[in-house]
């Protein structure tokens, strides 16, 4: 499959990660090729589940290892060279392209000579999240995760772009947004060994309406806070699986989308019947700063709050 147009963010140097810890993750160093550089980590974010890391490696081995826990990789050069070992034990060339995807299940990582810097991000998955996600499949459960490498797939390297995206905006992240990410990313490598992965999201049933209208209620109580995913799922009495879905089908938009728009309709009223500061609107409405509800209104209503409220 031929990796989208999607373009990957920018690394951005994280405050607080001077040059000697520029070093790899104790999680990650098992998979990481050659002596390797941390350019960004997520250590910092509240992304559930997932630690993202982005490295450059330059050329060395990867001795035979065990990493403890599922780790996806993706190549972010617009190629990479190596060599790595087979089964038989012959070292034989390889060569992969920007976007190729590898996957560390937990156990023994293969021997690998890389021949080229390269620049690397890796995802390592918890656990316990991975097992809840699984607990909340409906239907086939995903297949034994296997060692694979050279994997092209556009929605992971969608879902990966969003998270390296929201790492570099520079403000603050909004948990139900990372919730959600975390979850299609979890979902998504499960089922990377199917030919093509199943489409999760078909055929889903609609939330029932009355348990629609207390998740909205949920909402709008809640809406100057920092909502999660998990709280509204609960509110449904569905899996955080089901209730996406089933909100999907309900809506036709995802819980974050939802948010986004009440919290800028409740700035709406407040910036047309009051004359509160637009840095006090922002926080009323749960936007992390008055400059995030500003980027927010510009993209939905193209104009800003102030420029908004001049019209009235």
């Amino acid at each position: 499959m031929v990796v989208g147009t999607v373009p990957l963010a920018p690394p951005r140097y994280h405050d607080g990660i001077d040059m000697a810890q520029r070093l790899p993750s104790p999680i990650l160093s098992p998979v990481i090729p050659g002596r390797a550089t941390l350019l960004q980590s997520s250590t910092a974010f509240p992304l559930p589940g997932v630690l993202l890391e982005r490295y450059v490696s330059i050329p060395g081995e990867r001795a035979l290892n065990c990493v403890d826990r599922h780790v996806l990789g993706m190549l972010c050069s617009p190629v990479s060279r190596g060599e790595h070992r087979t089964a038989d034990g012959q070292f034989v060339p390889y060569r992969k392209r920007f976007g190729a995807l590898t996957v560390f299940p937990k156990g023994p990582v293969p021997e690998l000579r890389l021949r080229t810097k390269s620049e690397l991000l890796f995802c390592a998955f918890d656990e316990s999240f991975v097992s809840n996600v699984k607990a909340e499949l409906e239907g086939a459960l995903p297949p034994p995760l296997e060692f694979r490498s050279g994997i092209h797939d556009r929605a992971l390297f969608q879902i990966l772009n969003l998270l390296l995206m929201e790492m570099n905006s520079g403000r603050s992240p909004c948990a139900l947004y990372l919730d959600h990410l975390a979850h299609a990313l979890t979902l998504r490598f499960l089922f990377l060994a199917e030919d093509p992965p199943p489409e999760l999201s078909a055929d889903a049933p609609a939330l029932p309406n009355r348990k629609l209208v207390r998740v909205k209620e949920f909402i709008e109580s809640h809406l100057d806070g920092d909502l999660k995913l998990r709280d509204l799922a609960r509110e449904s009495g569905y899996s955080t699986s089901h209730f996406l879905r089933m909100f999907h089908a309900a809506t036709d938009m995802t819980p974050h989308r939802y948010v986004l728009r009440q919290r800028l309709e409740r700035a709406r009223r407040l910036l047309a019947h009051s004359d509160v500061s637009c840095a006090d609107v922002a926080y009323s409405c749960g936007f992390s700063s008055q400059s995030h509800m500003t980027l927010a209104f510009r993209n939905e209503c193209g104009t800003t709050p102030a420029e908004y409220r001049r019209t009235l």
